[in-house]
């Protein structure tokens, strides 16, 4: 199943029925194969951070199996927007864990000195400032005016920078998917509306259907490149049982759409 085909938002190329509760079965296993297999968490700090992102990711890919089967594939794709954001971090994160995962750290600090100044707590800033000013210099800089400003993220980097730089699937997968469920995290109105435009649809189950299927699609495939990574990083020392259920999941995907109903 190719890239094109998860638009959904829009007008999708698929008109026919996915087998979502097939999708959905597999889904599941591909869990719990990943809730079973052993993890070895380093006592450093890359490995804490490489760690504690995997299992945010692996919350956020239960979270939509709690909301696919209901057909809730509106909110489901808003966390899908969460697990693809958090595990293109980790991914980044990955190329140079030492440097990286320090900064994802560090960046902590203006998080926090941000909800300080929208708290209206700006008695404490001072002294806030003075106690972490090291860790702030690395995410200040002066532009072009020579304004005092402080970068929007860890890495320093955008969203689409980071994705460049990891290149495939998370280049193209920015440019569509991002968007796409970035709609509906900000109910958006082409997220509100976009059922109107899927004339292609014979009748709405279908329509609901093939929406849920087309975000479980993506979230599998996500959490296992996740798997991947860990793997290679040595926290997870075999995969072999994720691996084989995620080659099943894909056979199901690879067959043909049911008929109409």
């Amino acid at each position: 199943m190719s890239l094109d085909e998860t638009l959904f938002i829009g007008n999708p190329t698929i008109s026919a029925a996915l087998p979502l509760d097939r999708i959905l079965e597999h889904y599941a296993i591909i869990r719990d194969a990943i809730a079973t297999t052993e993890h070895i968490v380093p006592e450093d700090l890359p490995g804490f951070v490489v760690n504690q992102s995997f299992v945010y990711a692996f919350n956020s890919y239960k979270a939509i199996s709690l909301l696919l089967p209901q057909l809730y594939h509106e909110s489901a794709a808003a966390v899908v927007r969460q697990l693809w954001e958090v595990s293109l971090n980790l991914h980044w994160v990955g190329i140079d864990t030492e440097k990286r995962s320090r900064d994802f750290s560090n960046y902590t600090v203006m998080e926090y000195r941000k909800l300080l100044s929208k708290a209206d707590a700006s008695h404490q800033i001072d002294d806030f400032d003075k106690a972490t000013k090291r860790f702030q210099e690395r995410f200040r800089y002066q532009d072009k005016r020579g304004r005092n400003r402080s970068h929007g993220n860890f890495a320093m980097a955008s969203i689409h920078d980071r994705a460049t730089e990891l290149g495939e699937p998370w280049e193209s997968e920015y440019t569509l998917v991002y968007h796409l469920t970035s709609m509906h995290a900000h109910g958006a109105p082409g997220a509100v509306l976009h059922a109107m435009f899927q004339a292609s649809y014979p009748n709405p189950e279908r329509l609901e259907n093939n929406s849920a299927s087309l975000i479980a699609i993506l979230a599998v495939k996500v959490m296992v490149r996740n798997v991947e990574l860990l793997h290679q990083l040595g926290v997870i020392p075999d995969a072999s049982s994720i691996r084989q259920a995620f080659r099943a999941f894909e056979a199901t995907i690879k067959t043909e759409p049911e008929g109409s109903q």
